[in-house]
């Protein structure tokens, strides 16, 4: 056993309200070093490290390689993961059930590696409690085993089954100034949720989401063999007019939907566990730079949480993966849920990777992803040419705390080609940080270059990169404005980011993007910068503060201003202000 071995508000009243909230977390810095998160909110985002702690006289942490293995091996948790906290909570369920083992809980915080973002990378911490001589030892948990509606959301949990339910929400209120850069009818061309497009002044609205639901994980009787799945439903609303789409709305559709099995502890070692799932499922690549799990699904126009984002499912996810030690080999079929059924096109991918992570200071790894149906086209100087065939060979490359220094570094590659067409282009981004761990808020800078070449119309080959389900609040989001208007591909960044953890709970950033296009044409783009006159695009900086503000509920608060660049004003005749957004949204997750 392991343990022996439409109603518009004052603009001012807004950033006044937004300033607060800045303020007076400012005011909460404390000596705690953690960075504690909701496991619901990050679900799906990659298991960077984990650390185990025996608690009995003191707090240990296990070190031991061999007893690590051991630990890896029968509760199937392991870095380099997928975290889901339905297979979590039934590992640590398993634990308390061990021989002189008290109790077993487990924190989720950001990982010594890149910034504290929506989509980041996490460390794992389990804590195990060990008996005293006269404790009684825990036989199960729940409402149905307690009979207390304090237990809420678990329904049942022994050492082979976990019931429980699952409950996500959000309310946000979000202002946005001169959004769209006041040209909203220029950049709404063709986009059938702008029907009535931002111009120049000022939009405030609300948009709020509740997500019940059920997850349930059991053990087939004695084999070594797990089944599990998740449900749920959600009601997204909006009070009024957003930056495109007029009027309230109000949706409501499944979004969780999947069956899995999970199988550990196989192989002469005990060290091979393979997980399977297909249906309405999460899914992300390493953290983001390709596919994020925030693109998995549409919540603009009629599901009318654009901001708030409550929908993230893909609506086909089949996923397989193999960990092997330290080796994880995986694949997954995928198809992002669209807004309009009328005017579906049916894209899917099939992704598959290697990797390797050492759970101390190195991940490095190679992805393919590969187009296999759809409908999908990309708009060419002389024609179009299908999406389908298409495929990327993606390399990355993760150091975090080199050396124990609290530098870390972050690089991935991708080559994209096309199996039939002339197409050949290419992506990539370097990124070098330092995070001052002794720190009391261990504050952190990190500087990341990023390319994602453009279209030269010269050549007969086609060189735009297509950055496919990129996204992810705080990283791949190239600011928050232009990601709008700019989008992804076509575009070099540099992006600057300062940040600190100023409680056990809650961190304070700031992000700033300066932006170019690669190429003056800028065909796949919407229609005002299709043909840039000059390639500068922009500068946005924005201020972000996320974090706990109590167990469940999760606080984010974002300031962010986009200033225009030259390419983007000689796109119009009349003046291009400057774009403000201002938004304050609370997360509930059980």
């Amino acid at each position: 056993m392991f343990i022996n071995s439409g109603r518009k508000i004052n603009i001012r009243q807004f950033k006044n309200l937004l300033f607060l909230v800045l303020f007076f977390g400012i005011q909460g810095i404390s000596a705690q070093q953690t960075q504690k998160l909701n496991p619901q909110l990050v679900r799906g985002n990659l298991i960077q490290e984990v650390r185990i702690y025996i608690i009995s006289d003191s707090l240990q942490e296990i070190t031991n390689e061999k007893e690590l293995d051991d630990f890896y091996n029968a509760f199937f948790i392991k870095p380099g993961t997928t975290f889901n906290p339905l297979t979590t909570d039934m590992a640590i369920g398993r634990m308390i059930q061990e021989e002189n083992v008290k109790n077993a809980y487990y924190e989720i915080f950001d990982a010594q590696i890149g910034s504290a973002s929506i989509n980041g990378s996490l460390a794992l911490r389990i804590y195990v409690e060990m008996q005293e001589p006269n404790d009684v030892p825990l036989k199960g948990k729940g409402i149905l085993f307690s009979k207390k509606l304090q237990d809420f959301p678990l329904l049942y949990e022994s050492g082979q089954t976990q019931l429980k339910f699952l409950v996500n929400g959000s309310v946000g209120i979000y202002n946005d100034e001169n959004a769209l850069f006041g040209h909203g009818a220029e950049f709404g061309q063709g986009n059938p949720i702008a029907d009535n497009p931002a111009e120049k002044g000022n939009r405030f609205w609300l948009e709020t989401s509740i997500e019940p639901g059920f997850s349930a994980i059991s053990k087939l009787g004695n084999s070594k063999i797990y089944l599990y799945g998740e449900i749920s439903a959600v009601i997204s609303a909006r009070n009024t007019t957003d930056i495109y789409s007029s009027g309230s709305d109000a949706f409501f559709d499944v979004e969780r939907l999947y069956a899995g099995f999970l199988i550990p502890g196989i192989g002469k070692n005990k060290d091979i566990t393979i997980n399977g799932a297909y249906g309405r499922n999460f899914f992300q690549l390493n953290d983001g730079f390709l596919i994020s799990r925030l693109s998995g699904s549409s919540n603009a126009g009629p599901r009318s949480n654009l901001y708030s984002s409550s929908r993230t499912t893909f609506q086909k996810n089949g996923s397989l993966n193999v960990q092997w030690d330290k080796f994880r080999l995986s694949g997954a079929f995928l198809e992002p849920e669209e807004l309009f059924k009328d005017l579906q096109i049916n894209t899917n991918y099939l992704v598959g990777s290697f990797d390797y992570n050492d759970n101390k200071n190195l991940d490095i790894g190679i992805s393919y992803i590969g187009v296999t149906g759809g409908k999908a086209t990309y708009a060419t100087p002389s024609e179009s040419i299908q999406k389908k065939g298409m495929y990327i060979i993606n390399p990355k490359l993760w150091l975090s705390d080199i050396a124990t220094s609290g530098t870390f570094f972050k690089s991935e590659f991708a080559y994209q080609s096309h199996s039939s067409e002339n197409m050949q282009t290419y992506a990539w981004y370097a990124g070098l940080g330092y995070r001052f761990k002794n720190l009391k808020t261990t504050p952190s800078v990190y500087y990341r270059y990023a390319f994602m070449q453009g279209d030269d119309p010269t050549t007969e080959t086609y060189e735009r990169f297509d950055p496919i389900l990129t996204g992810g609040l705080g990283n791949w989001v190239q600011g928050l404005n232009y990601r709008k208007v700019a989008g992804n591909g076509n575009i070099t960044s540099h992006r600057i980011e300062v940040s600190s953890w100023i409680t056990g709970t809650m961190a304070l950033s700031l992000d700033y993007f300066y932006l170019r296009a690669n190429q003056a044409n800028n065909l796949g783009a919407l229609p005002p910068i299709a043909q840039l006159k000059n390639k500068e695009l922009g500068h946005e900086a924005t201020i972000t503060l996320k974090g706990l503000i109590a167990d469940h509920f999760t606080l984010l608060g974002i300031v962010s201003y986009a200033i225009p660049g030259a390419g983007l004003k000689s796109a119009f005749i009349d003046s291009t202000p400057n774009w403000l957004t201002a938004q304050l949204a609370i997360f509930i997750n059980y």
